[in-house]
């Protein structure tokens, strides 16, 4: 039997929501990117949907059942399972592409149950596989998004959304709320601590030394046609360069991104959600991951939804999966 390794890393899974493409994209993604000599992964879920999966698809990934809930019970190269549903009372009963709470229940018991072992420090990072916000919202009406929810478990509040590609990084200064509530909640401290942890991210996770940092506008044509530009964004970018951050700003967004993409910048800090996720679906649907800044420990995910319509059909697209496994992968091992 292999022994633990003191250096073994483990990366946590969860399912997302199992009527989704969740259970296919996490199954292919392993069977492309398998754990090394250093590393072992945890999938968290229903084993009902991967039953499911290899039955109406021939997907499947050789799991093992986890011996017991401790770091110790890792060994490198294998891909462990631990079922969640054992746990509730409703069981693992879930159904193929539709918003209910049984499905709901099931995501949300894995995000928790994945917190749970990251604070308790058994894995180093959790890569998360899509959930549907209004199912999981059925059985906690708390629920905002994977971001909000790590972060509360985490008891952090200075946390942030960001997406990394090959060719775009963005941050986004605000995340899941309405446009009209953006200008009010913008703040200089807020926004400096979006750079502060963008900056961190960008050397630590992508061994960017010196990064160049841009902020956007949030009004078009930036302070022409408002005032936060003066009043918050500005400053806001003055102190961090206070802090020997080099960052710029603030520039109009619709002319950013496009000496962005082209290498001017390593990252962006946008305003508000759709004016960085627009563009940079547009570029990077397939190789984009979404990773939460200012966790005490990494979690990535891909940057699209549930796509019930094609769930558990063999024609999900893994791509960005992958992309949030091998980040995850590179930034523990490193």
């Amino acid at each position: 039997m292999t022994k633990p390794k003191k250096n073994l890393r483990v990366i946590a899974l969860t399912m997302g929501d199992p009527g989704g493409i969740g259970p296919e994209i996490l199954v292919k993604a392993l069977r492309e990117e398998k754990p090394s000599r250093r590393l072992a992964y945890l999938v968290i879920g229903t084993r009902e949907a991967f039953k499911t999966l290899c039955q109406k698809t021939g997907l499947w990934a050789p799991f093992k059942a986890l011996p017991a809930i401790s770091r110790a019970a890792f060994r490198p190269g294998n891909i462990y399972f631990l079922d969640i549903s054992k746990e509730l009372s409703a069981g693992g009963n879930f159904k193929i592409g539709m918003l209910c709470a049984e499905n709901g229940r099931l995501a949300l018991a894995a995000i928790e149950k994945a917190a749970t072992l990251a604070k308790r420090e058994i894995i180093d990072a959790i890569v998360t596989a899509p959930v549907n916000k209004a199912a999981v919202r059925l059985v906690d009406k708390k629920f905002i998004g994977h971001t909000e929810f790590l972060a509360g478990k985490a008891r952090t509040q200075r946390f942030a959304m960001m997406f990394v590609s090959p060719r775009l990084n963005v941050t986004l200064a605000t995340i899941h709320v309405p446009i009209k509530s953006v200008s009010r909640l913008l703040t200089v401290k807020s926004l400096l601590e979006k750079i502060l942890l963008t900056n961190e991210m960008l050397k630590r996770g992508l061994g960017i030394k010196k990064p160049k940092i841009a902020v956007c506008a949030l009004n078009p044509h930036g302070k022409e046609c408002g005032e936060e530009e003066t009043k918050v964004i500005e400053p806001a970018v003055r102190a961090a360069c206070r802090k020997g951050i080099d960052a710029l700003g603030p520039f109009s967004a619709d002319l950013l991104f496009y000496a962005a993409y082209h290498g001017k910048y390593d990252a962006l800090i946008s305003m508000y959600h759709d004016q960085a996720l627009a563009p940079f679906k547009l570029v990077a649907f397939h190789d984009g991951v979404n990773v939460t800044l200012g966790l005490p420990y990494l979690r990535t995910s891909p940057d699209h939804g549930t796509a019930f319509d094609i769930a558990y059909r063999g024609k999900a697209d893994s791509s960005s999966m992958l992309a949030a496994l091998r980040f995850a992968k590179k930034a523990v091992l490193a």
